[in-house]
């Protein structure tokens, strides 16, 4: 993580293990005590990696997808199920006004759930790794221009999108001006990442939501400084961070009195 420590946003002398390992992998997850930022010992994933993945969860159509109200999430206490949130449709919302007329990239586009629903862009375009998900979109999703690669994109695009990827990717700086060369001149990059103070990360006693949240794949959660310090070195000279909690107050009820998601809505009227 050479990356993090030459922008001194992580020391060896600040490092404290906070979990054994992942839901799926005997990975050790560590902490910057001072910045509080979350990576993993190591990691394995790479492009290939992406590329040949089998999502047997997600091996049906998107429509499908929005339909199913419960997910089955394996973690290393067992199988947990949990709600789906509708994110796709909540993005396209949030950001009808940046997309309107404009063309459109989402970097790591996976089903494109999200590309699919926003309304009134001049273009919408994806980028995706993973063969069995691009090999969906050219057949079931044609409006979409679909590639493994951005730099088979001849034109720039006036807003791109990255929901929950950028904690998959290990060189972040590089990726993120690699994007900032594809935006126009008044161009807009949009962001979305976990955060690594997430309130139930932060209870100590509540084991059983870090041996839930942490994952191979995610490789770091982000601080507030750390996300922007990213961002800035990347070239990014105007970034305005908000925060958003994507589960309600009945899923935390969930892990503090059942130590599990709130699978059943037990706790919602």
């Amino acid at each position: 993580w050479q990356e993090l420590k030459n922008l001194k946003l992580i020391t060896d002398a600040n490092l404290i293990k906070i979990n054994n390992n992942t839901r799926d992998k005997k990975i050790r997850v560590l902490q910057d005590k001072s910045s509080k930022i979350i990576f993993l010992e190591k990691y394995f994933t790479n492009t290939d990696y992406y590329s040949s993945l089998k999502n047997n969860n997600d091996i049906r159509k998107v429509s499908e997808k929005s339909k199913r109200k419960i997910a089955n999430v394996k973690t290393s206490l067992g199988n947990i199920r949990t709600p789906i949130i509708d994110d796709d449709s909540r993005r396209a919302k949030q950001f009808s006004k940046l997309l309107k007329n404009k063309d459109v990239l989402d970097f790591g586009c996976g089903w494109g759930g999200f590309l699919k629903i926003i309304k009134n862009a001049k273009s919408i375009s994806g980028i995706e790794l993973s063969n069995q998900e691009i090999n969906y979109i050219k057949k079931k999703l044609k409006k979409i221009n679909i590639s493994n690669n951005i730099n088979s994109f001849s034109k720039k695009f006036d807003v791109i999108t990255l929901f929950h990827v950028l904690e998959h990717i290990p060189y972040q700086i590089k990726t993120l001006k690699l994007l900032k060369s594809k935006l126009k001149k008044k161009g807009k990059l949009i962001i979305e990442v976990p955060h690594a103070k997430d309130f139930l990360i932060l209870q100590d006693k509540l084991k059983e939501f870090k041996n839930f949240t942490f994952w191979s794949e995610h490789l770091v959660l982000h601080t507030f400084k750390s996300l922007k310090t990213i961002l800035h070195k990347s070239g990014f000279k105007k970034v305005s961070i908000s925060f958003y909690q994507r589960h309600d107050f009945s899923n935390h009820l969930g892990w503090f009195l059942e130590r599990e998601p709130n699978r059943n809505k037990k706790f919602q009227k």
